[in-house]
């Protein structure tokens, strides 16, 4: 019985797949005094993406495919302005926990830092 409940728990523990969690995330890696990059991720399948030390901002579509989530960037503006331009742009993260690594900084990923919990 015991080794029966050891193969499931451990058959169980291979067959979890990362789920993201919609929110805010932040960065580990600050510049001044901001996160280097923030992400927030609507359940409408929007993003956005926020450097504050440049005070960009991209908005656009997320998906998820396995372990990936992939950003499509659409529209770039500047912090405080209202105007915008059209992008394409595209930039994934590995999915891992509550934590999202960068392919170009694996040393400054995103940590979510507050769940969305608005009804489904």
């Amino acid at each position: 019985m015991r080794r029966l409940f050891i193969l499931l728990s451990f058959l169980s523990l291979i067959n979890c797949k990362p789920q993201l969690k919609l929110g805010r995330y932040a960065s580990v890696c600050y510049v001044t005094d901001a996160p280097g990059t923030i992400l927030v991720l609507k359940k409408n399948s929007n993003f956005v993406l926020i450097y504050p030390g440049s005070v960009e901002q991209f908005s656009g579509i997320w998906s998820v495919k396995e372990d990936t989530l992939f950003l499509k960037s659409q529209y770039h503006n500047t912090l405080g302005q209202n105007d915008s331009a059209f992008v394409n742009e595209k930039e994934y993260f590995i999915i891992k926990r509550k934590k999202l690594i960068s392919a170009q900084n694996k040393k400054c990923f995103l940590v979510l830092k507050k769940i969305d919990q608005s009804p489904k």
